[in-house]
């Protein structure tokens, strides 16, 4: 192995000069690495570090570990001090069959061939495709300032130009441009570092000063369907002379980057800010003395000098050893901030184990705000059979939702993306954009659409990250629909995603201008248009319906737990809520499901939403319709056809929706433990009101036990009411697994190790460099 440093100077004397490297493509493939990760140091060293940190490699890269290419290839080692110099040394390298590791001490990235990334099976973070540069002067004078900004511009413009042709790439396939000025060499590559990282990432950042606080500052970033993602980079310098009669340098360096196959690695789900532990026994006991010895080690970490590493390894190991211990009765997760709070954490549950395992009813069970959870009556377990997926209807989305799930689930982000137009599919523009009132006020097509979704995202998450499947589904509204394109049913179900936005049954027959209501009502085409709203009010269903004849154009739309909502002319509406002597909150959405009018539009629905199903059906779940009663379908049962899941949508659609009793149905059955999947908790929140309602009254239901888990919450970090959803489900012994924890703590770990071992090898280094000093002395 021979490992150099280079570093090379160019220059050029006029404005029109250019240096073009290539006229055609580079192909350049281009990896970042860690930052603490000195390939030339760890090669070189005499001492046991490169065994340790090559451990750490194995785990951080395992690509490129596994490929042995850092064994058989050439390295060219270069610490970035004339950026543009630097550059034309490492495609030089390149083109000699070498790899090149050029780094600063915030940044490393390594650039090989694509040919040889391909050959040794790496999937790079992006590619380069062209780079150019231009020098030029500028004479001096009393418009130099001007006459700098004019140069720049044009220079820039040329030279980017020049990278496209280079590239073979037209303008309008470039996502995004970003022009760099006045920046050092070392600030030039970290740039330009950080953008190959939001290419890896698939990142999208906004601009501080167009957004509110309470606004993301990043997101998903979407492209059209297949498109791939393409930056250009121009990085301009100004430089002025110091004498009136000499001439001011300009350059100006162009890239053209695309986006690679490999992905930046997942965040950890789990860290030093966000701690999990979990504790599984079989009787109270068990628990406790369990309990006590987490608390021990929690207490010793609190005298290391340096606790970050031993703590990431006690979470590690935690879990693998939950990996062992599923079959356990009980199962207490415990969540924190810090060391110190996870010890207030374990302090409160210790005390309260006693009290919620004496009690042992469906009630029984203790969780803190930060999320710690123990239950005494798992709903969950296979032996229960109880899990059930929920899933919500329309109006649920808000803005800038998910915008963190992409940076820890980023495999999961482009299996999606491969599979349908994820852009449409979240309908992008509308929630992520810079004003959060767009989310709010789509169109009802649009709503269902990213309504369903946000169901489908977070679906694919639980049940492919982390191995969940539920025992029943269940949805509310539309959320049939999405319940029937989440869990692989539809064969397409993207397919619906363009049909819904201009579909006659959403742009005009329930929405809109309402022409199903019109055909309802016998109107004519010179009628007025129709003023329609819903209100949602706090009253049982039945003073409603007693009123409803005196109001033919008011309709009781839907029933859930000790509220209702009424729907229809928005006149009638106002004057049943007077009769009725209750306050109704206005939604001021124009939707006519679950009125008498949907039906003139029942066959509609159904030939919408018939759909070729999967060849390969669901086995061991049961859909529950809120028009089956109290029946549910399976595919075990030989009741699965096209035409069955379009009529249960169709009578959900055009009927009232009484979500109190597919609640009551699905307790019926055996559902115990809901888990909502969509955005915000909505169904959560109607389904703790419903079974307290029956609490209160003594009602049949009372003797089905009843648990909701949210796994989004809007307001809340997606991330930690993910753990938090999951750390319930862990109690409530839902078979999963936690692999993706176990998997983040290890790349921390190893990141932790590899920074101890760097700098341990710089430390020998200079000893090395102080000894041979010494000796030539």
């Amino acid at each position: 192995m021979v490992n150099s440093t280079t570093n090379v100077s160019t220059s050029s004397n006029s404005v029109s000069d250019q240096v073009i490297k290539s006229e055609m493509p580079l192909r350049i493939a281009l990896l970042m690495l860690p930052a603490s990760l000195d390939l030339s140091l760890s090669l070189t060293a005499k001492s046991q570090a490169p065994s340790e940190m090559a451990k750490q490699l194995s785990v951080l890269m395992p690509e490129l570990y596994n490929s042995k290419l850092l064994e058989t290839t050439e390295l060219v080692s270069i610490k970035v001090d004339d950026f543009e110099a630097n550059l034309t040394a490492t495609i030089e390298s390149i083109e000699q069959g070498k790899i090149v590791q050029i780094s600063t001490a915030t940044n490393s990235l390594l650039m090989m061939h694509a040919l040889k990334a391909a050959q040794n099976r790496i999937h790079p973070h992006a590619q380069l495709a062209a780079m150019q540069i231009q020098t030029g002067q500028l004479q001096a004078g009393a418009a130099a300032v001007t006459d700098a900004c004019i140069a720049d511009a044009c220079m820039a413009d040329s030279c980017m130009q020049s990278a496209l042709n280079q590239a073979k790439r037209q303008p309008a396939s470039v996502s995004k441009r970003f022009d760099l000025p006045q920046l050092n060499s070392t600030e030039q590559f970290d740039a330009v570092c950080e953008l190959i990282k939001d290419l890896a990432s698939r990142t999208h950042h906004r601009d501080a000063a167009s957004i509110s606080p309470k606004q993301a500052t990043s997101h998903y970033w979407f492209t059209e369907h297949h498109q791939a993602r393409v930056v250009a980079i121009n990085l301009t310098n100004h430089a002025p002379s110091r004498s009136e009669l000499c001439s001011d340098s300009n350059s100006c360096i162009s890239f053209v980057i695309s986006q690679g196959t490999g992905f930046i690695a997942p965040k950890s789900i789990i860290g030093t800010k966000r701690l999990q532990l979990i504790v599984c026994a079989d009787t109270q006991a068990q628990l406790i003395a369990e309990l006590g010895t987490l608390q021990i080690k929690l207490k010793a970490l609190t005298t290391e000098p340096t606790p970050n590493g031993p703590l990431l390894t006690l979470m590690r190991d935690n879990l693998l050893r939950y990996e062992a211990t599923r079959s356990a009765t009980y199962a207490i997760t415990l969540q924190a901030n810090s060391v110190e709070a996870m010890l207030q954490e374990l302090n409160a549950m210790i005390e309260n184990v006693p009290k919620v395992l004496s009690e042992k009813d469906e009630s029984s069970q203790y969780k803190t705000p930060a999320g710690s959870y123990f239950t005494a009556e798992p709903l969950g377990s296979n032996a229960s059979g109880g899990l059930a997926f929920v899933y919500p209807g329309v109006g649920t989305v808000y803005s800038d939702m998910f915008s963190e799930l992409h940076g820890y689930f980023p495999s999961l982000y482009s299996h999606l993306e491969r599979e349908g137009d994820l852009k449409s599919m979240f309908q992008a523009d509308a929630i992520y954009h810079l004003d959060p009132r767009v989310a709010s006020a789509m169109p009802l097509g649009d709503l269902a659409i990213a309504g369903v979704g946000s169901s489908y995202l977070l679906t694919q998450l639980l049940v492919q990250e982390f191995q969940i499947t539920p025992n029943f589904a269940l949805g509310y509204s539309m959320g049939e629909a999405s319940m029937w394109a989440s869990l692989g049913v539809w064969k397409n179900p993207h397919a619906l995603i363009e049909k819904t936005k201009t579909d006659p049954l959403f742009t005009r027959a329930i929405s809109g201008k309402l022409t199903a209501v019109r055909q309802a009502w016998q109107l004519d085409d010179n009628a007025p248009d129709i003023v329609w709203n819903s209100f949602v009010v706090r009253s049982p269903a039945a003073p409603i319906k007693a009123l409803l004849p005196e109001f033919p154009h008011a309709y009781l739309a839907i029933v859930q737990g000790d509220t209702c909502v009424i729907a229809g002319c928005e006149t009638q509406c106002r004057g049943l809520l007077t009769q009725l002597g209750k306050r109704g909150i206005a939604a001021n959405r124009v939707t006519a499901m679950h009125t008498t009018p949907a039906m003139e539009e029942h066959s509609n629905v159904a030939q919408f939403y018939e759909q070729p199903l999967e060849e390969s059906l669901p086995t061991d779940i049961k859909f529950i319709s809120a028009a089956s009663g109290n029946s549910s379908v399976s595919n075990s049962q030989g009741t699965f056809d096209s035409q069955v899941v379009a009529n249960s949508i169709a009578d959900t659609f055009c009927n009232t929706l009484d979500f109190t009793a597919l609640i009551h149905s699905a307790q019926k059955q055996g559902a115990k433990l809901f888990v909502e999947l969509g955005a915000d908790r909505q169904n959560c929140t109607l389904i703790d009101k419903i079974a307290k309602q029956d609490r209160q009254c003594g009602a049949e239901s009372t003797d089905y036990p009843c648990c909701t888990v949210p796994v989004n919450a809007k307001g809340g970090d997606d991330i930690t009411t993910l753990l938090k959803a999951l750390g319930q489900l862990i109690s409530h012994r839902v078979p999963l697994t936690v692999a993706p924890l176990i998997d983040g703590l290890n790349r921390e770990i190893a990141q932790t190790q590899l920074q101890a071992a760097s700098t341990a090898l710089q430390v020998t280094a200079e000893q090395m460099t102080n000894l041979t000093l010494q000796g030539e002395v």
